[in-house]
């Protein structure tokens, strides 16, 4: 009887041990693609958990915006429990440009293992198809996750970031207006320094300190044993009543004190009265800056319109579309990452692929710091910086690439169970 043999191609594939040595980059036939039922599998299965990686880091930057500051501002004010988690909502795209490549990356070394593990690489072998044909699926994955990125880092967050200052302001001024201050606060506002101290239980109006330059060599110093605020109006302006107040004006250390270095004790001047109104703008009671002035809330199309002219928004755009090429170098980092995996490493391995990934992004974002810079190879022009992106995107997974390729039999070979 005619002995039975495996056809892959026009060669016949290797039997036993054999096989270890069989994959080299030439045995990658293009002809020969995951069959469509296990790239869907595999779609699924690296997708599910890049949703779960995402929800576990959103929820552990989250908890630590909340115990790093967020949580005390909102008790002081005692914002509603809907503005609280408005703002607990609006952190969540802050750092989807960093988590969602370090989700990227996990999903796919934990699903290749497991198929490693199983001996799917070695079945798949058999078909003809070598186990670094992997790439060009999770290459499909990784551009799915960099238009995400593009899309979620350029716009939602930009946006998401205004709405969470927006409705923090809101929450502020509402407890200055409605006399829920429960802890000392401070403002840095255009009329001056502002310290409102609750009194004790929270009732009644709060007492009001307001430090001020009152032109060159002159402080002025407001305290009101009561405060309130009314409105806004139609005009976007509001009534600040003081009751029970006293106003002082100093003379500053330079004018009347330049041997001591100290103010005087007594003021020059001195007003007091028992209640007094003043409409101020509501932006000087606590300040709200526009959108346009803080680079981070600008959308990616609105920096593109402002990148030639500003080097700032230059910057900020290079580092977001850098950002998000980190989608398409994960995945050929995770395959690279496995090929290194045996059962004495493989504690180690995973969490050293996801430090390599964060150390090209912030060797990636310095680099472009200095070759962006206004006098550096690519200062003032967009399309220059957008095409140096591009083309070390390009070669770096193209170098990851053809060395996944020529580790095609680590890849495939089990390596937790036995060496």
């Amino acid at each position: 009887m005619r002995p039975r043999q495996d056809i892959v191609g026009e060669t016949a594939a290797p039997r036993g041990p054999a096989w270890r040595d069989a994959w080299t980059p030439r045995g990658a036939d293009r002809s020969h693609r995951f069959p469509r039922q296990q790239a869907r599998r595999i779609a699924r299965d690296v997708a599910l958990q890049v949703g779960l990686v995402l929800l576990l880091i959103e929820c552990i930057f989250v908890s630590e915006k909340l115990i790093s500051g967020l949580l005390e501002e909102v008790l002081k004010i005692q914002a509603p429990l809907s503005k609280t988690l408005v703002m607990m909502a609006a952190l969540l795209p802050e750092v989807f440009e960093l988590a969602l490549p370090t989700a990227v990356l996990i999903a796919v070394y934990r699903v290749a293992l497991a198929m490693r593990e199983d001996r799917e690489f070695l079945m798949l072998s058999s078909l003809g198809i070598p186990p670094h044909g992997l790439i060009r699926l999770v290459l499909g994955l990784g551009l799915g996750a960099q238009l995400a990125t593009v899309f979620i880092g350029g716009f939602i967050d930009p946006l998401s970031r205004y709405a969470f200052r927006l409705v923090m302001f809101t929450a502020q001024y509402d407890a200055l207006a409605g006399n829920t201050v429960s802890a000392n606060r401070l403002f840095e506002t255009r009329v001056g320094t502002v310290v409102v101290t609750p009194r004790a239980g929270g009732e009644g109006r709060p007492r009001l300190f307001v430090r001020q330059e009152d032109g060159p060599g002159r402080e002025r110093v407001v305290v009101a044993n009561g405060a309130s605020l009314t409105g806004p109006s139609e005009t976007g302006r509001v009534s600040l009543h003081l009751y029970d107040f006293s106003v002082d004006e100093f003379a500053s250390a330079g004018a009347e004190a330049p041997r001591t270095g100290r103010p005087p004790t007594a003021p020059v001047s001195s007003l007091r009265g028992s209640s007094t109104q003043q409409t101020l703008v509501i932006n000087d009671v606590v300040p709200f800056d526009p959108r346009s002035r803080n680079v981070a809330e600008l959308t990616t199309g609105e920096l593109l319109f402002s990148a030639g002219t500003n080097d700032g928004h230059r910057l900020e755009l290079g580092k977001r579309i850098g950002r998000s090429l980190l989608c398409l170098l994960a995945p050929l980092i995770a395959i690279l990452a496995l090929s290194f995996t045996t059962r004495f490493n493989q504690a180690f391995v995973l969490p050293l692929a996801c430090a390599g990934l964060m150390a090209t992004e912030i060797v990636g974002t310095v680099a472009l710091g200095g070759l962006a810079a206004p006098g550096g190879p690519l200062g003032g022009s967009v399309l220059a910086m957008l095409a140096f992106l591009a083309v070390m995107a390009a070669l770096l997974a193209y170098a990851m690439t053809r060395f996944a390729a020529m580790r095609s039999s680590a890849i495939a070979r089990p390596g937790l169970n036995r060496s």
